[in-house]
């Protein structure tokens, strides 16, 4: 955040900045799921010091009246949606393939919407639960979908979607393939991330940048993930995905017609390959 948005910020008023969200989610409504778990969370760090405060000298817990004369609606709390989410191993794969069915059964933009709405929520939800893996199930099926194209034209509302999550995504990539756990066979330290699932990761992560850059969007986001998800070991299946990519490269050298999009891919793979190297 630059000095002078950040001061902007600051001298805006309370009205105009639930003004400016509201404006925001109306015109990019992807990203309403991603701020109402920020709210969530603030809210729950904040809950043991709105506690404290509304303690008394006496102990006794006071009451905040409202002289208004309006009824507060309360929000439904983080914990209560959390609640209602599949903890069980049986129930939450099968909690994936509703997602699945729901997908394939759309007919219109906003009942796609709507899923996959539905879907950044719950995986925002258990990483709240701290239940890592089911949110990575539900990730990789929204980008897995995204990626088959099997409609073409909701495409843009599937890395709309992705985009607005991504934030959440890559903490969480970063925070699981970061641990190790020791095992007892080896007698020694492993990666938690198994080295199967965090090559579908990756593999899953370099094929959707592959078609942001065909759509010639201007990413760097995702050649970081890629490298800060990897292991030292990883480094020979990265270099062979762009390898193999430069050499489906056509070759244009006798060609007349300046083509920068592909130019733009090829540098950009030959700088992940330099990057790769460097790790």
């Amino acid at each position: 955040m630059t000095p002078e948005f950040e001061q902007r910020l600051q001298t805006t008023s309370r009205e105009q900045l639930i003004q400016l969200l509201g404006e925001l989610t109306v015109r990019h409504p992807v990203l309403q799921a991603e701020i109402t778990s920020m709210l969530g969370k603030l809210a729950q760090e904040h809950e043991p010091a709105q506690a404290e405060e509304a303690t008394d000298d006496t102990g006794e817990v006071s009451e905040d009246w409202d002289f208004t004369g309006e009824t507060q609606v309360t929000p439904h709390s983080a914990a209560a949606q959390q609640a209602a989410l599949p903890t069980d191993s049986e129930d939450r794969h099968q909690h994936v393939g509703e997602f699945a069915g729901r997908l394939s059964q759309v007919e219109s933009r906003q009942a796609l919407f709507e899923v996959l709405q539905d879907l950044v929520e719950d995986a925002i939800s258990y990483i709240g639960q701290n239940d890592d893996q089911m949110a990575l199930d539900l990730f990789a099926l929204l980008i897995d979908e995204r990626l088959l194209e099997s409609q073409p034209e909701t495409v843009p509302l599937f890395d709309e979607m992705i985009d607005a999550s991504m934030y959440s995504l890559e903490a969480l990539l970063e925070e699981i393939s970061s641990r190790t756990m020791f095992d007892t066979d080896a007698g020694a330290l492993s990666p938690l991330l198994s080295p199967e699932v965090r090559h579908r990761w990756l593999r899953r992560l370099f094929a959707l940048w592959l078609k942001h850059l065909d759509a010639h969007r201007v990413e760097e986001d995702l050649p970081e993930l890629i490298l800060d998800v990897a292991w030292n070991e990883d480094a020979l299946l990265l270099r062979s995905l762009a390898q193999a990519e430069l050499q489906r490269q056509p070759d244009t050298s006798h060609s007349n017609i300046v083509d920068f999009g592909r130019q733009y891919r090829t540098k950009a793979l030959e700088k992940f390959l330099k990057d790769v190297s460097r790790t």
